[in-house]
């Protein structure tokens, strides 16, 4: 049975948008799933969630995958960074590095360093999903996230950033995808 860590976005926690949906579909088709939740804070600093993370999070095995959203991306990767754990996938839904110029101004990673190459040898595989209508983070910082970790991108033209407000109640198309590679 293969595990599965949902890490929300910055903006919410673990019970608006699409998370406790895919957490039931996948808990049905017979996953572990784990939800990290921390409330929306939109000054919450990445220190204070990989401390969370360390509480909330346990990596039992190989077989395990991160499903990640937005700031939630860059936690999980300096939270595996800060782990001796090697697994075999990581998503990123709108994710980006710590360098990222063209994201949401709320967004303060001063003095955050992500040591890439230490990562992505605890990661078998990486995929990113971004949209070019996204308000908060440009495609374009998911695709030198997904460049750097030497992961598969999907780019749509319409997603937005993929919250509830826009229509992401439910993330079928994710779903499917994610089964798909975890099924290989």
């Amino acid at each position: 049975m293969t595990d599965v860590i949902i890490v929300h976005s910055k903006y919410g926690n673990s019970k608006n948008h699409w998370y406790e949906w895919l957490k039931h579909n996948l808990t049905l088709e017979g996953y572990r799933v784990t939800l990290f939740n921390l409330e929306a804070d939109v000054h919450a600093q990445i220190d204070e969630w990989v401390n969370q993370m360390k509480d909330q999070i346990h990596i039992r095995k190989h077989d395990t995958y991160f499903v990640t959203h937005g700031f939630g991306s860059i936690t999980a990767l300096k939270f595996l960074e800060e782990t001796a754990h090697h697994i075999e996938g990581f998503f990123s839904i709108a994710g980006f590095k710590e360098d990222a110029q063209d994201i949401d101004e709320n967004v303060d990673l001063r003095g955050v360093t992500i040591d890439y190459d230490k990562v992505k040898s605890q990661v078998d595989h990486f995929y990113g999903l971004t949209s070019k209508d996204d308000k908060y983070v440009s495609y374009k910082e998911t695709e030198r996230l997904m460049d750097t970790l030497n992961g598969h991108i999907r780019v749509v033209e319409n997603g937005g950033h993929f919250l509830e407000d826009e229509g992401f109640v439910t993330f079928t198309s994710l779903q499917a995808r994610m089964q798909d590679y975890m099924t290989k």
